[in-house]
């Protein structure tokens, strides 16, 4: 694997910023694919919030801009979330601490609302 300097991993998770400005977050129960090619396999979708951009990288992270809260379309527990923008799509860890989606809980109950704390994605140094 290469290894990236500070201005090289930015720059890269800006590009995913710019991939995925209004992407399609879908927010899954079941088990996760093993990545974001495989397809789904008797997942429920939960919710779908649209995001509304990105902020500059960052030490090579990129946060995306503030989530609206959307009503919550079936209830499960969330365990994975997906980015679709056209043909473009990636699959990212969901939880309610150190995962790339950091959500309010991952009870999903039908008709409450889902809230998103954050989406931070890294792209590794090295």
């Amino acid at each position: 694997m290469p290894s990236l300097n500070e201005s090289c991993a930015n720059s890269q998770a800006d590009n995913i910023g710019t991939d995925f400005t209004t992407a399609l977050l879908t927010i899954y129960s079941g088990t996760p694919p093993a990545n974001a090619a495989t397809a789904l396999s008797g997942n429920t979708v939960l919710a779908s919030h649209t995001l509304a951009g990105w902020g500059a990288a960052s030490l090579g992270v990129i946060t995306a801009a503030a989530i609206a809260n959307e009503v919550i379309a079936a209830t499960g527990t969330a365990t994975f979330a997906r980015l679709v923008l056209t043909t473009k799509t990636m699959q990212v860890t969901l939880g309610t601490g150190a995962q790339e989606l950091v959500v309010s809980s991952t009870s999903y109950v039908l008709g409450e609302n889902s809230v998103i704390n954050s989406l931070q994605v890294t792209q590794p140094a090295s």
